[in-house]
């Protein structure tokens, strides 16, 4: 869902041109291109093994919003038009197989992330909750971990969060074949 939004009917208003021509390289160029520019961290889970999955998520702006009423799950119906902006998320993931002693997924937040501090890597993250769905509706067994690099403000209304659990959604459907 997160990356239906790059069709080329619908083009991201560009905030940030570097990122955005970063954004397009090959996984691996765009890899070597973060370990030159000393922006590739190790992870605190895999160390230096790069990922199996390295995707953006855009930051949106409503252009029009309407809260149409609660549902009994405590979340909001929304008729709602946006655009997506040159602003990302990058979310990498790590796949490997099921193991009963370790949980099915697990995530993580860059320390250079912005906000890094207001980001929960518990079951309260909503791509926890978006891994925990995947994984009931499918019967999943793959074990998935999720490192977070937050540019998207957190709570600054941007849909940083929506974004990235839509990405993680893209991401443990593509990784479980």
């Amino acid at each position: 869902l997160a990356n239906a939004a790059f069709s080329p009917s619908r083009s991201p208003i560009n905030l940030n041109h570097g990122l955005k021509a970063r954004a397009c390289l090959p996984r691996k160029d765009r890899l070597a291109q973060m370990v030159t520019d000393d922006k590739f961290l190790p992870s605190k889970q895999f160390g230096l093994q790069p990922p199996d999955l390295t995707l953006l998520a855009p930051a949106k702006i409503n252009l029009f919003l309407r809260i149409l009423g609660r549902r009994e799950d405590g979340f909001h119906e929304l008729a709602s038009l946006f655009q997506t902006v040159s602003l990302f998320d990058t979310l990498d993931f790590w796949s490997s197989p099921a193991d009963d002693s370790q949980p099915l997924y697990s995530m993580e937040v860059t320390d250079s992330s912005l906000c890094a501090d207001l980001i929960p890597t518990d079951e309260s993250n909503l791509v926890m909750k978006a891994l925990h769905a995947f994984s009931e509706r499918t019967s999943s067994k793959q074990r998935l971990h999720c490192r977070l690099h937050k540019e998207i403000p957190a709570e600054g209304g941007l849909g940083g969060g929506s974004s990235d659990a839509a990405t993680a959604l893209h991401a443990a459907n593509r990784l479980a074949g």
